[in-house]
Parts: C-alpha cells; sequence; structure tokens
C-alpha cells in the first residue's frame, strides 16, 4: 500500500444540521413562563421550522412526525403532554426472545420513554404534565425513541421476522446513485484489502485497524445506507472498538469488508434509500469539540511528520476525517475544507498527500476559537 485512499464524495451533497439553538432557548423561556403550548411550539421550530407546518392538526395541539420507520404523536392537552410511536407487531413464534429483548431495552436502553405491548403491538410511549414538560427533557424523550426506533427496527425484524406496524414513506436512491455508491464500495473495499495484505506479513494491526475502520466510516460517508448494511456497518464499527486482542478484531473486520464486497448492485439498492429524519442520532458540529477530539491526533501526526513517516499522518488523518462525518452533521464551512482536503489527497502518494492534510488539520486546530468560519489554507 503506498497511497492513500480514493476520496468519493457523499451521495448527499450537505448534511448540516437544521437545529436552531436561538429558538430552543425561546421554548424554555415561554416554558418557565408557564406558556407550554408555545414552548413546544417553539421546540419544534428548532427542530426543524417546517414541522409545524408539515405535521400539525388544525388546532395546533396535535403533530404526527415522521422519522424513518416511526411516526411519533405529540399531543398536548390542558393537562398533559402525550408522546406516542407505534413500533413493530409481536410476532406468532419466537414471542418470549422478544418480549425479553424488549424488555432489556426498557430496562438498559430506554431511559424516559418505554416499550409498551397494546395487544400485539408494540408502541414508544411517554407522558407528563405539562409543567413537567421541560423543552431539554422532551428534546431527549424525542432522541432517545427515534435513535432506539432506528436502531432496533432492522435488528428485531432480522432477528424474529416481526413487521412494522406503519408503513414507513421512503425514497429509493436513482439507478445512477445506487450504481455511484457500489462503485464506490467497490474500489474503496479493494484498497482497504490490498492495503491489509500489504501490512499483514509485518503484522502491523496498528495500521491495518486504521485502514479497516476508515473504510467502514468512508462507506457510512459515501453511502449513507439504511437497513442492512446500515446495521451492518454500525456493528462493524462498534466491534472496531471491542476489548479484544487487535489482530482478532482486524479478522473480524477483514471478514465484514469482504460480505459488503461481495454485495451485488442489486442487493445494495434494498439498504439505499432516503427516510425522514425528526431528530438525528448524530450531534451537531461544534469546533471547539471537534478541536478538543483532534487534539490527541493532532499531536501523534506532528511528531510523525516531523519523523517522516508521511503514511501513518495520512492514515490518522484520514480516519479522524472520516469519523467526524460519521459523529455530526457536518456545518457548511468545515464540510467545504474537508472535502477538498480529501479530494486532493485522493490516491496521492504518502509524501505528496500528508501536507496536505496536516495543513488542514493544523488551520482547524489553530483557527479562531470564537469564530467558526475560517479559510481553507489550501491554495485551490
Amino acid at each position: 500500500m503506498k497511497q492513500t485512499f480514493t476520496f468519493y464524495p457523499s451521495v448527499i451533497a450537505s448534511t448540516a444540521s437544521t437545529a436552531n439553538a436561538e429558538i430552543f432557548d425561546l421554548s424554555i423561556e415561554a416554558f418557565e413562563q408557564g406558556e407550554y403550548l408555545k414552548s413546544l411550539h417553539l421546540l419544534l421550530d428548532s427542530i426543524n421550522k417546517d414541522l409545524r407546518t408539515s405535521y400539525s392538526n388544525p388546532q395546533g395541539n396535535e403533530f404526527h412526525i415522521p422519522h424513518g420507520p416511526l411516526f411519533i404523536r405529540l399531543k398536548e392537552d390542558e393537562e398533559q403532554l402525550y408522546i406516542t410511536a407505534p413500533f413493530l407487531i409481536l410476532p406468532e413464534k419466537n414471542q418470549i426472545a422478544m418480549l425479553r429483548q424488549v424488555s432489556s431495552l426498557n430496562f438498559n436502553d430506554l431511559d424516559l420513554a418505554h416499550l409498551v405491548l397494546k395487544g400485539n403491538q408494540f408502541h414508544f410511549e411517554y407522558h407528563c404534565p405539562l409543567s413537567f414538560s421541560h423543552p431539554r427533557k422532551i428534546h431527549y424523550v424525542l432522541k432517545e425513541i427515534c435513535t432506539i426506533g432506528n436502531k432496533y427496527d432492522y435488528e428485531f425484524q432480522d432477528l424474529f421476522a416481526v413487521q412494522r406496524i406503519n408503513r414507513p414513506f421512503f425514497t429509493p436512491y436513482t439507478p445512477e446513485e445506487v450504481e455511484y455508491v457500489y462503485e464506490a464500495i467497490q474500489q474503496s473495499c479493494k484498497e482497504c484489502l490490498q492495503g491489509l495484505r500489504y501490512f499483514e506479513s509485518s503484522r502491523k494491526f496498528g495500521d491495518m485497524w486504521d485502514i479497516l475502520s476508515a473504510t467502514f466510516l468512508k462507506i457510512m460517508y459515501v453511502a449513507h445506507p439504511q437497513g442492512s448494511l446500515r446495521d451492518t456497518l454500525e456493528k462493524a464499527i462498534r466491534d472496531m472498538n471491542r476489548n479484544i486482542p487487535l489482530a482478532a478484531i482486524v479478522t473480524n473486520g477483514r471478514q465484514t469488508l469482504e460480505e459488503i464486497q461481495a454485495l451485488s448492485p442489486e442487493e445494495l439498492a434494498k439498504s439505499l434509500y432516503f427516510t425522514a429524519t425528526f431528530i438525528s442520532d448524530k450531534q451537531r458540529s461544534n469546533m471547539q469539540k471537534i478541536r478538543e477530539d483532534y487534539e490527541k491526533c493532532y499531536k501523534q501526526v506532528s511528531a510523525c511528520l516531523e519523523a517522516g513517516d508521511y503514511r501513518t499522518v495520512c492514515l490518522r488523518i484520514t480516519h479522524k476525517f472520516y469519523e467526524t462525518y460519521y459523529q455530526n452533521h457536518m456545518q457548511e464551512d468545515l464540510n467545504c475544507i474537508l472535502v477538498k482536503a480529501l479530494t486532493q489527497a485522493s490516491a496521492c502518494s504518502w509524501s505528496k498527500a500528508a501536507p496536505i492534510l496536516y495543513q488542514t488539520l493544523e488551520a482547524i486546530m489553530q483557527g479562531p476559537q470564537k469564530n467558526t468560519k475560517f479559510q481553507n489554507p489550501i491554495a485551490a
């Protein structure tokens, strides 16, 4: 392996957050003044300004908002706020096993909302007096319903062959988008497996971990998959950080990557579609937090660059950039800078790519602390 990964821009051009912190503060103010319905309205506006106009009843006190496989209902009367979300139907077979899994979610994964069995249907539920419906708490409830619903929708279907209560609205990728993602995944898997073979003889498991983990993150960045592929990648990314020997992590990761590489375009297309998102499990990018997260990497690659270890510089920074996309809704100025750096460093020798990637990382680390907008240091 003598050069960097080939860069493929994301199939979704922008993932910038629609959240508005100033409107959220107004929601808190309204709650503190006892204006509970206004507070709820402003909370929804702070998440996405189009929610109320698109999903409200005429009275403005009830909302049916889609999120992936869920339709989340919020209803406020004179005393209480009710939140419900129909989820899955209890299957005829494996009922005890699924009930145990749901009980485990209620005890371990869900803090405020709970899954309730109504007849043969599981529903997320939460309600509280209006005086307890602080916007921060309600946002937390909505986010945990969205997160758990997304995470376990496909997993429960795979384990127990369950059916959804609601039929979600999905927009499949176009044939051109499917072809683009398929080619990007094939090339990414090919380059990663070549890298693994390159480092295998010298047993450099740290480098092998870097390229495997970066490849999983890269595929998530390029494809934004749902369904089976998303579930596979999420598990693979989690498993890269398991507390087991590094050699075993690499072996398991390679096997997963080969399974992804073996997917046909038709199989891949089943996981490629756009769906509504109410509250994402990603956080809104924050430059100060990103700098704090980059601090350790920055110190490591600075020493590597000085020592002429260009390969490590490229591998570590590339991994960190893709990890940032995986964890955050990326603000546009930072997105443009990272895309430009990854484009210019695409399929380049280590020595050529290292300064490009390092200068970008350095600009982020040394940028104005109070101003999140800064210029790309790399000349066009």
